[in-house]
């Protein structure tokens, strides 16, 4: 834009502000869309789509007129996400996103309208941050599948370390069990699962390459839950199998399909307040929602690049208040849903579930 462009535009919105009007204001009698839901009305809603991120900065600040204007007077691009992939929420603002295209993470703290990208630290650059999971001791840890390594990062020093000791072959999925105080990181590589005290000393392995029980054959995303199960997307078994904290399997679900209640390309995975599981599929573009057994319940979303639609979606988390955040990948975006808690629906154990 050029000078003479910015003197117009700012001259044209000061006389607006000047005679009451608000560029951005809805018309008289306009009405905010309604808000995406499912299932669909008349039905009683589950699931409602609240908002989205695209432009990160926008999301830890709430935008104003004059924000506007500077933004659109500085010349300064919006700071869009290159391709996410991982995602935490501590469900008090503060919401971290690895952002695998653009070798970072983000550090999006809407409590203080502030953020950080988190590129490198002396031990060397983030080069593929797939996955990102909290302690509730204010650190935070990120897998790097390019490196073989998972890091450290401790928002009130600002200290992005090394954390693992040894060399892992690809890491991908990362969760926190605060039973045993260990994390657990999918090696997709190697097709195990690994546990790491807090000292990121290896204390064991689970599984080997396979198709049976307790086998996986390339894991990718993990989930602990409240009771300190480990859910795994078994990726290309196509399943999720549920292992207790010490590796022994309790339950599996899933099998090949290219309709819903099958699994084409599972990836991300969590579970809601009442215990329900979320499972991303990147092919199918959509969340399905199966109960505690692994029977389909609901499914949000379809290939796309409208609201509540996806393009390659990856990882999801739903935080303490069951707000749920699932990255769109290729369409550059987080969507944030809500679930809204109900009686739960017939067969399906009440129980409690965290990232």
């Amino acid at each position: 834009m050029t000078d003479m462009s910015r003197w117009i535009v700012l001259n044209l919105l000061s006389c607006l502000l000047l005679c009451g009007c608000a560029p951005f204001a809805s018309g008289p009698g306009e009405e905010a869309a309604p808000a995406l839901q499912w299932p669909p009305p008349p039905l009683p809603a589950r699931i409602v789509r609240v908002g989205e991120i695209d432009d990160y900065r926008l999301f830890t600040r709430k935008p104003t007129l004059w924000t506007k204007v500077v933004d659109l007077l500085s010349g300064g691009e919006p700071a869009r996400l290159v391709r996410p992939y991982g995602i935490h929420s501590d469900g008090n603002g503060r919401v971290l996103v690895a952002d695998t295209g653009g070798s970072r993470v983000l550090d999006l703290d809407t409590a203080r309208g502030r953020y950080e990208v988190l590129t490198g630290t002396e031990e060397g650059t983030l080069k593929t941050p797939i996955a990102i999971t909290g302690d509730g001791l204010g650190h935070y840890y990120i897998t790097d599948s390019s490196r073989g390594m998972v890091f450290r990062y401790s928002p009130g020093t600002g200290v992005l370390a090394k954390f693992t000791k040894g060399h892992l072959l690809r890491p991908t999925g990362i969760a926190f069990n605060r039973h045993n105080q260990h994390v657990y990181v999918s090696d997709t590589a190697a097709h195990q699962v690994v546990a790491f005290d807090l000292a990121g000393i290896e204390r064991f392995r689970i599984g080997t390459r396979g198709s049976a029980w307790g086998e996986f054959n390339f894991p990718t995303d993990l989930f602990v839950d409240n009771r300190g199960q480990v859910f795994v997307t078994d990726s290309l078994n196509w399943r999720v199998q549920v292992l207790t904290p010490e590796g022994q399997l309790v339950t599996q679900f899933g099998r090949s399909g290219d309709s819903m209640g099958y699994f084409a390309k599972p990836k991300g995975v969590a579970a809601d307040s009442e215990g329900h599981i979320y499972v991303v599929d990147a092919l199918l573009g959509s969340v399905q929602v199966f109960d505690d057994e692994g029977q389909l319940l609901l499914t949000f979303g379809t290939h796309g690049r409208r609201d509540g639609e996806f393009w390659m979606p990856s990882g999801i988390c739903i935080d303490q208040n069951d707000r749920i955040y699932v990255t769109d990948t290729y369409n550059r975006r987080i969507q944030i849903f809500q679930y809204v808690p109900q009686h739960a629906p017939h067969g399906v154990t009440a129980k409690k579930g965290s990232r």
